[in-house]
């Protein structure tokens, strides 16, 4: 079964992913990717509300694969 290493950045940030983890698929490897995304997405927002985060998907090589991309924008409108 192929390894994978899912690293994931935010703009500011980033995690490298050095262990990686064994996947039947690349489309497995990019759906642990997805469901992770939401989960750090919870993180406090920066003060304009404007968050880009990213994983990517690499082999044992280093190649990038795949990318997935949840981009949160928080707007508020005045009340009255």
């Amino acid at each position: 079964m192929p390894r994978y290493f899912i690293d994931y950045e935010d703009g500011s940030e980033s995690l490298r992913d050095e262990e990686g983890t064994c996947y039947p698929s690349l489309h497995d490897a990019r759906d642990a990717a997805i469901a992770a995304l939401p989960d750090i997405g919870r993180e406090p927002p920066p003060a304009d509300g404007q968050r880009a985060f990213r994983a990517l998907v690499r082999d044992e090589a280093g190649t990038v694969l795949c990318t997935v991309t949840l981009n949160l924008a928080a707007e508020c409108h005045s009340e009255g």
